[in-house]
């Protein structure tokens, strides 16, 4: 059961404000309620690209890292002085404020990587989105271009996966192994498979090991040849074990109880009501008219193997309003009930401050996900304060992903201080 919950409030224009080295949007209010009138989304397809020439090193030799702000802890931000009320009474994004937030962010990721992109909510509104670097060579980023978000598609896996809960079309506690075995044609399944559940699926505790070759080192052709692998090896019981398995195998299973692939059950539930268009899985070498290039190395299939663990392409615009989706306590379509979108934060352990829940992470008050791959950092997060952000990078800084948090928390807490 999905939710059609109509956009009220303010809604935001976009109107380009020129900033050095920076391609950046910021949004002045309006006062009309919106409700969501979303297009079909136009999807393209890419040619090969050939690896870009520049190389990225972590953490210094070619480009110069800056210091790692891992361990810096951020004043808290001040979420009130993000969005201003002026003379007639209409709220607008604080211009000042982020510009200066925009700056740090180009200075401090987009200095050291061929590009980076960034989006801000506050309360459920979009309130910035700006951009720094290169999509290709020669061709600055723009906040509209898509950039790889690794793990973070497993927060859309999980998304879709429990609206079929809601329905009925699954359930959390149910064995999914001999479904799965019938619709992969496989006629070898581990025993311990047969058990699986889509709880387990979504919270990394089905037992899978990592299977590193079978997504980095061309051991597998797709995401259902490495289902089949997954399926037919060994399975631990029992515990958390981080693995993209387990989500490569909920896109499958998601194929199996529709009838329709993937990708197009995602388009239909989630991106169409949300009125999103573009957002498509890439192939390692793929590289659409208004994608990022992340200059992976030849002879790699990783993007092909991961398909519904990792190989979404968004803008951090498109990944604010994803998780904005499951936030009950802001205005905006939502793909959840209240109690199942809380449910999706509550870790394995039964503790809500931390750990991994289902397709999402907690970090204290705060959730959402993180994503790493060749040359892709990203993160999308909502705080405790009202404020979503989402980040994406196409390079190598920081070295973690988990770092991101620390980077756009700082920035924020200096462009708005409490």
């Amino acid at each position: 059961m999905r939710h059609d919950v109509p956009v009220t409030g303010p809604c935001w224009d976009v109107r380009r404000v020129a900033l050095v080295g920076v391609s950046a949007i910021a949004l002045a209010a309006c006062g009309a309620p919106q409700h969501v009138a979303p297009p079909e989304p136009e999807f393209v397809s890419g040619s090969r690209a050939e690896p870009a020439v520049q190389v990225f090193v972590d953490g210094g030799g070619e480009t110069a890292a800056p210091i790692d702000p891992e361990d810096v802890v951020a004043e808290g931000a001040d979420a009130d002085g993000m969005v201003l009320v002026d003379d007639a009474g209409n709220a607008v994004p604080n211009g000042s404020g982020w510009e200066q937030f925009a700056g740090a962010i180009a200075s401090t990721l987009g200095s050291v990587n061929r590009a980076v992109s960034v989006a801000v909510m506050v309360d459920g509104q979009l309130v910035h989105a700006s951009a720094s670097g290169e999509r290709v060579a020669g061709d600055p980023v723009d906040v509209t271009d898509r950039f790889r978000i690794a793990s973070i598609s497993k927060t859309i896996t999980a998304i879709v996966t429990m609206q079929l809960v809601e329905d009925g079309t699954l359930t959390l506690d149910d064995p999914v192994g001999d479904l799965l075995a019938l619709h992969l044609g496989s006629e070898t399944i581990d025993p311990d498979a047969r058990s699986i559940t889509v709880r387990e699926l979504l919270s990394h505790t089905a037992g899978f090991p990592q299977h590193e070759g079978t997504f980095f080192s061309v051991g597998a052709a797709s995401c259902v040849d490495a289902a089949r692998t997954g399926l037919a090896s060994g399975v631990a019981s029992g515990g958390y074990r981080y693995s993209n398995m387990g989500y490569c195998v909920l896109g499958t299973l998601i194929e199996a109880v529709t009838g329709k692939t993937y990708e197009r059950v995602v388009r239909e539930r989630l991106l169409v009501p949300l009125g999103i268009s573009g957002m498509r899985l890439v192939g390692t070498y793929e590289l659409g008219p208004d994608e990022v290039d992340h200059a992976p190395t030849p002879g790699r299939n990783f993007m092909e193997t991961l398909a519904a663990a990792g190989s979404w392409n968004a803008t951090p615009s498109d990944l604010v309003l994803i998780l904005n989706s499951i936030d009950p306590d802001t205005p905006g379509w939502k793909a959840l009930s209240p109690d199942t979108a809380r449910s999706m934060r509550i870790s394995i352990d039964g503790v809500p401050e931390s750990g991994y829940g289902l397709g999402l992470i907690k970090y204290g008050a705060d959730f959402g996900h993180k994503g790493t791959l060749q040359n892709t950092h990203s993160m999308v997060l909502r705080q405790d304060n009202g404020v979503t952000w989402a980040v994406t990078v196409a390079g190598n800084y920081p070295s973690s992903s988990g770092t991101l948090r620390g980077i756009v928390k700082t920035a924020l807490a200096q462009a708005f201080p409490s």
